[in-house]
C-alpha cells in the first residue's frame, strides 16, 4: 500500500496543481487582469510601471472577453485544466489497482505530461509579449510541474517494476 500512495500521490498532487494554477498563483494574462491587485503583491511590481502593465493586461482581457475571442494563453490554460483533471484521475485510479495496471496508467501519465509541455510550448502557447503574466508565471510553472511529474513517474515505474515477482525470477 505504501508504494501505491508514494507511486499515485505526486500525479494527484500535480494535476491538482497544473489545473489550477493558470487560474490562481501563476495566472495567464486574462486570469492575472482578474487578480491584478494580488499579481502586484507577488511580483513586487510597485509604482506606476507595474501598474501600466497591469491595467494594459486588464484592458486587453476584457477587450478580449467582450468580443468572445481569446488570447492563446486563455486556450493553454483551458487545456491544463483538462490536462491536469485527467492526471488527478489517473493518480486516483492507480491507488486502487495492481502494479501492473498501475505501471501503464504512469506511462499514460508521462505522456500526459509531454503533452502538457507541447501545449505550452509548441502546439497553443502563450503571449508573445516577454512581460505578460502568462510568459512570467504561468509558462515556467507549467513546464516546472510536467518535468517534476515525468520524474515522479518514471520513479513510481521503477518501484512498480522492481517488486513484480515475474521479472525477479527472469532475473535469475
Amino acid at each position: 500500500m505504501k508504494d501505491r500512495i508514494i507511486g499515485s500521490l505526486p500525479t494527484i498532487v500535480l494535476g491538482l496543481l497544473i489545473a489550477i494554477a493558470p487560474r490562481t498563483f501563476a495566472p495567464v494574462c486574462e486570469f492575472a487582469a482578474k487578480h491584478s491587485s494580488g499579481m502586484e503583491k507577488m511580483s513586487g511590481m510597485k509604482g506606476s510601471g507595474g501598474m501600466d502593465h497591469m491595467d494594459h493586461m486588464g484592458q486587453a482581457g476584457k477587450a478580449m472577453g467582450a468580443a468572445h475571442q481569446h488570447m492563446a494563453c486563455y486556450w493553454t490554460a483551458q487545456a491544463s485544466l483538462g490536462i491536469g483533471i485527467l492526471l488527478l484521475v489517473i493518480g486516483l485510479l492507480a491507488l486502487f489497482v495492481n502494479s501492473q495496471i498501475r505501471t501503464g496508467l504512469n506511462l499514460g501519465a508521462a505522456l500526459i505530461y509531454v503533452l502538457e509541455i507541447s501545449i505550452v510550448t509548441v502546439l497553443i502557447g502563450v503571449c508573445k509579449g516577454e512581460e505578460m503574466s502568462c510568459n512570467v508565471y504561468a509558462m515556467p510553472t507549467l513546464l516546472a510541474l510536467s518535468c517534476i511529474g515525468i520524474l515522479a513517474v518514471g520513479a513510481a515505474i521503477f518501484l512498480d517494476q522492481r517488486k513484480r515477482p515475474e521479472l525477479q525470477k527472469a532475473a535469475a
